[in-house]
């Protein structure tokens, strides 16, 4: 299991530019050695798990989209709901494959269907379609209890968690949703992808 941990030092830059901060529990990683750096843009958010936990925000769901497949797609569409309508997209983001460099996870949309402020999860590797949870983020700093809708690739599932440290109530695991529902919109706190 890729573990995933927070570190608290990180967490308050997390909150000022509402994104997930987790590091890999197997590094040795302090509050200086760049983990969580401040990003600055739009609202096109990408969070590299398994780089350092980097964040970089963009202007556009284009500009994101490059970064998270490591420069793989460059003309995905300007904004992200457009992108979502498009199954191109879909197609060319789960044939990325399930290793290497800029695997997309997931993109968690803060509004339904799909849409508004949204963070783009990437990894090393997909997820095996087994039972063991391959990615998780304890706490989503600012973008916490923002999430409505959500879609998964690398053949990842998601289950969404009420409180961090994956307590309380969840979503159990789905591939995707345009709509998490009544009782756990605007509730995720932590993620886990298997």
């Amino acid at each position: 299991m890729r573990s995933l941990s927070v570190f608290a030092a990180t967490l308050t830059v997390a909150t000022a530019v509402g994104t997930a901060i987790v590091s890999p529990a197997s590094a040795s990683s302090s509050p200086t050695d760049g983990v969580g750096q401040e990003a600055t843009g739009g609202e096109n958010c990408v969070v590299h798990l398994s780089s350092n936990n980097s964040v970089k925000c963009f202007d556009t769901f284009t500009e994101a989209i490059a970064d998270a497949t490591a420069g793989r797609i460059t003309n995905a569409p300007r904004d992200a709901r457009s992108a979502m309508a498009d199954s191109g997209l879909d197609r060319r983001l789960n044939g990325l494959g399930t290793a290497g460099p800029g695997i997309v996870l997931a993109i968690e949309y803060a509004d339904s269907d799909y849409a508004g402020r949204h963070n783009i999860y990437t990894g090393s590797a997909g997820c095996d379609n087994d039972d063991g949870v391959e990615w998780r983020v304890e706490s989503l700093g600012s973008f916490n209890d923002m999430i409505t809708s959500f879609r998964n690739y690398a053949d990842c599932q998601a289950n969404h968690y009420e409180h961090i440290d994956f307590e309380g109530a969840s979503t159990g695991w789905l591939n995707d949703t345009p709509n998490i529902g009544e009782a756990m919109n605007d509730q995720t706190s932590s993620i886990q992808w298997r």
